[in-house]
């Protein structure tokens, strides 16, 4: 993940010496988008790999008790993957751990399972009132998040 953000902010970086250095030397918009053309290539070759890697995670999670309800792929400078994911069945500590042992070369899961642990903590915590649990959502990209989805009963 770390490797995958300075790549990203590399290319930031580099996209703005870019436009930086046209508007200096006067070079023509249409080589100024061919260097974006070019960049943008490499990193979305690096974005698909890593999308389709965290994409292969659903199935392990499941495993665990939460299933994938959906998938959103944000497509831009700043790359995201957004899982929504609904808790179908309760899993006792042991049961993730041993998941995760099994799995142990994919950093990311680690991360993951740990995140949705969090929430259905968070979750179970908080008085719902008239609502109901309904999805925990995990962004990954530049600026990580993760949110609750909470509906009318």
């Amino acid at each position: 993940m770390k490797n995958l953000v300075n790549k990203v902010s590399g290319m930031v970086s580099d996209a703005k010496d870019a436009v930086m250095e046209s508007m200096e030397n006067g070079m023509k918009l249409s080589e100024l988008t061919d260097m974006f053309s070019k960049a943008g290539d490499a990193a979305k070759e690096k974005s698909e790999k890593y999308t389709s890697d965290l994409i292969a995670l659903s199935p392990i999670i499941e495993q665990i008790g939460f299933k994938t309800k959906s998938i959103n792929l944000g497509i831009g400078l700043n790359p995201t993957v957004s899982f929504n994911f609904e808790k179908f069945k309760e899993t006792d500590p042991e049961t993730r751990q041993k998941v995760l042992d099994e799995h142990k070369d994919k950093v990311l899961l680690g991360m993951m399972v740990k995140a949705l642990i969090s929430a259905d903590d968070y979750q179970s915590k908080i008085k719902l009132g008239s609502f109901k649990f309904n999805t925990i959502t995990i962004t990954v990209g530049l600026a990580p998040s993760i949110s609750i989805q909470l509906l009318p009963k």
